[in-house]
């Protein structure tokens, strides 16, 4: 398919999206709010928490050490913008302003899941205010070296051993990109962007799960709803953070990655509509995210697995009993 005829397609559906959206609620807020995940007073300074960022963004911090993954503040709006794949760039403002709303000066590294512009586009300037490491695909560095990050800052990350950063021990596990598509536009980015790109400039790149151990306890971060079959065999973690946009089938998703890491915990990720600020009420992806489902699947088929939200910017204790 030509990129023309690839680009008018998906005018076309973000067009129909569009129209069916205002004709019909998106559902699934009323879990959203009944299940906000629990709160342990104010934090100890060396507790583990993690702030919701909106999409698939995380930041994970101890007080001592912090790491971000996928940090997406720019949100350029609109869909049709999208649809019709028009100029973007990483809005620095928004991003410095988000990072002093969080008290964030200074972060370890910033990981990235695959170089998609929702979860890549703003890592590289995150990591020049912060000094950070950018760590994940070779495409997701080109996208640092269009911010200006000198190579000492950027690494490539390793699926074959686990890396010490602080109190954090970070492992890369190589995915797959949820949706039919294989997570157009797929690719790699093979050079630093010229700003402002286009939509379909941030290709794939490789795409990651990422757990996270520390002594307080261990996390996944799944920033894509696909998977690798058998890829995280033999992990563990305590807590998942999952994606829950463009799921195929739901049940074997989670059989691949919440039932094989043995999570007792569930935390939904990426189900936001981010054409829409986070000033705005955020609302699911219309016909992408049906989080009505996905808490009804938990309480049929996983009624031991608690599942908890959180709310976007507010830090909440992951392990308040360790």
């Amino acid at each position: 398919m030509s990129r023309i005829r690839r680009i008018l397609l998906i005018s076309a559906v973000a067009l129909l999206v569009i129209f069916m959206a205002a004709w019909f609620e998106r559902p699934g807020l009323r879990e959203y709010h009944q299940q906000l995940i629990t709160k342990a007073g104010p934090a100890h300074p060396v507790a583990l928490t993690a702030t919701w960022l909106g999409v698939a963004g995380l930041l994970v911090q101890d007080g001592r050490n912090a790491i971000m993954i996928d940090p997406f503040f720019s949100r350029p709006p609109g869909l049709l913008r999208m649809a019709f794949n028009r100029e973007i760039r990483p809005d620095e403002a928004a991003i410095k302003d988000a990072l002093s709303k969080l008290k964030i000066e200074k972060l370890d590294a910033v990981l990235i899941s695959h170089s998609h512009y929702d979860h890549a586009m703003d890592a590289g300037v995150v990591a020049r205010l912060t000094g950070a490491k950018l760590i994940g695909s070779e495409s997701t560095l080109n996208i640092g070296r269009s911010a200006g990050l000198p190579e000492s800052q950027l690494m490539v990350a390793d699926t074959t051993q686990a890396q010490e950063m602080g109190n954090f021990q970070v492992r890369f596990l190589a995915s797959e990109h949820a949706g039919k598509s294989g997570g157009a536009p797929t690719g790699n980015i093979d050079a630093p962007l010229t700003m402002p790109a286009h939509y379909l400039d941030y290709k794939l790149g490789g795409t990651y799960s990422i757990l996270i151990d520390h002594l307080q306890g261990s996390l996944l971060h799944h920033g894509s709803a696909g998977f690798k079959p058998g890829a995280l065999d033999g992990m563990r973690a305590d807590v998942a953070f999952l994606s829950l946009a463009m799921i195929d089938e739901l049940d074997i998703y989670l059989r691949e990655t919440l039932d094989t890491v043995g999570a007792t915990r569930v935390i939904p990720i990426h189900w936001d509509d981010f054409s829409r600020p986070l000033s705005k009420k955020l609302v699911p992806i219309p016909f992408v995210v049906r989080l009505d489902q996905f808490f009804e699947h938990m309480r049929k088929r996983r009624p031991s697995i608690r599942v908890e939200t959180m709310l976007v910017n507010d830090p909440a204790v992951l392990f308040p009993n360790s």
